[in-house]
Formats: C-alpha cells, sequence, structure tokens
C-alpha cells in the first residue's frame, strides 16, 4: 500500500509541474525586451499588434508577438528572435541573414521566404515554393527538402 501512495504521489507531482510552468500572461510592446522592440521596429514598421505574451515553458521564457497581418514572431527573453512566420507574405530581406538570402536567390530565383527559425545549431527556411532549406550556424546549406 505504501508503494502505491509513493508512486501515486510522484505521478501527481509530475503533473502539476507542466501546469505550473505554464504561466502565460500578456505584454505590451513596451514590455519587450530592447533587442526585440529594435527588430520589430527595423523590420515591421506600421505593423500593428494584435497581441504580444510572454510564454514561461518550464525551464524557459519566451515573447510572442501578432500582427494584424497575422505575421507571427517569436523572441528569446533576451530579445533575440526565434521564429518569423509570414505565412501571406514574405519574411523581410533584412531579418535573413545574407548568405541564407544569397543561396535562395541562387537555388530558387524567384522564390519568396515565408518563414524562418533558428535555434542555436540550425536555422531552417520554408519558401513560397514549398522548399524547406536547413543551414549550420554559418549559414552553409545542409539540407534541402521539398
Amino acid at each position: 500500500m505504501k508503494k502505491i501512495m509513493t508512486l501515486l504521489s510522484g505521478l501527481m507531482l509530475l503533473l502539476a509541474i507542466p501546469a505550473a510552468a505554464d504561466n502565460d500572461r500578456a505584454v505590451t510592446i513596451d514590455q519587450l525586451p530592447a533587442a526585440a522592440r529594435e527588430f520589430i521596429a527595423e523590420n515591421f514598421p506600421g505593423e500593428q499588434v494584435a497581441y504580444a505574451k510572454l510564454e514561461r515553458d518550464f525551464p524557459e521564457s519566451r515573447y510572442e508577438v501578432v500582427f494584424t497581418s497575422a505575421r507571427k514572431l517569436e523572441f528569446k527573453r533576451n530579445g533575440e528572435w526565434t521564429k518569423i512566420d509570414c505565412r501571406y507574405s514574405s519574411v523581410p530581406e533584412d531579418a535573413v541573414p545574407p548568405q541564407i538570402r544569397a543561396k535562395v536567390l541562387e537555388l530558387f530565383p524567384g522564390a519568396s521566404i515565408i518563414e524562418i527559425e533558428r535555434d542555436r545549431r540550425e536555422t531552417e527556411i520554408k519558401l513560397d515554393n514549398r522548399m524547406e532549406m536547413k543551414f549550420d550556424r554559418r549559414g552553409l546549406l545542409i539540407e534541402i527538402d521539398d
């Protein structure tokens, strides 16, 4: 009986941790990190914010900004962007690293980048022609997928 109670207690604790860690709250643009505000001002001038929120998922936090045009941005806690999703338009050219922009232009002239996502190891982009490309952190192409 003691083992069953210990097991149930452990299970309840495991279920409670994600619930306690999931703490989303609305924020204003002024509450975003300075780097995120600068990025938005430089690359998305004139865009109207539909909402912005701070997502606290254990063990990290991130910001999400959605514009009325349906463009969506995600930022790390320090304000560095991690994802730009412009499903109905293209990602602003200045937001794309130059090596990646050049490789897309070389291989798929006329195609537009509609989504870009990066982490510590790689950057993945999606094009409007349904192609996907992955680059290492130096900007070298490592994969193409259709």
